[in-house]
């Protein structure tokens, strides 16, 4: 497996896992129905295909065996570094994809010169928690997402 910057030709196949990787993580939480209109929102194609043209934020993708398996972006701002996101396809979970681009996404911050990188998750989504903890993120706010109408909560670490 190696990982990469995500490429405008990638879009499709980001949408692919986020698709799947999305409607399992997230579905006994906010129901299907809310997946659908949040993958709509923010997995357009078309959309992904402009940022990773334009380098809207940075995103990078793990290959394994020819095919993409995961993605993650980070988000770098006068405020701070974000990761936006750490998806891996359930078929691919459990094999250290989403350590790999987590490193990688880490990396670009240190990189970028942020000191930290902090993140936001659902609250009772305990697989995440459990992800991000264990990687030495620590809980430091609540956080209410109000497209989705869920609890979650804001995670830091220093890199």
């Amino acid at each position: 497996m190696h990982v990469r910057e995500a490429r405008p030709s990638d879009a499709d196949a980001v949408r692919r896992v986020a698709e799947a990787a999305w409607h399992d993580a997230h579905d006994p939480i906010v129901g299907p129905d809310a997946v659908e209109d949040f993958l709509a929102k923010y997995y357009d194609p078309d959309d992904l295909r402009d940022r990773y043209r334009t380098g809207d934020g940075t995103t990078f993708v793990a290959i394994a065996d020819g095919d993409l398996v995961g993605y993650a972006s980070g988000v770098p701002s006068s405020d701070g570094y974000t990761l936006g996101a750490v998806y891996v396809h359930p078929d691919s979970q459990g094999r250290g994809v989403g350590s790999r681009l987590l490193e990688r996404v880490e990396g670009d911050a240190r990189d970028a010169g942020y000191d930290a990188v902090d993140l936001v998750v659902m609250a009772d989504n305990d697989d995440a928690t459990g992800f991000y903890e264990s990687r030495g993120f620590e809980r430091v706010d609540g956080h209410y997402d109000e497209f989705l109408d869920v609890d979650g909560y804001v995670y830091e670490k220093e890199v």
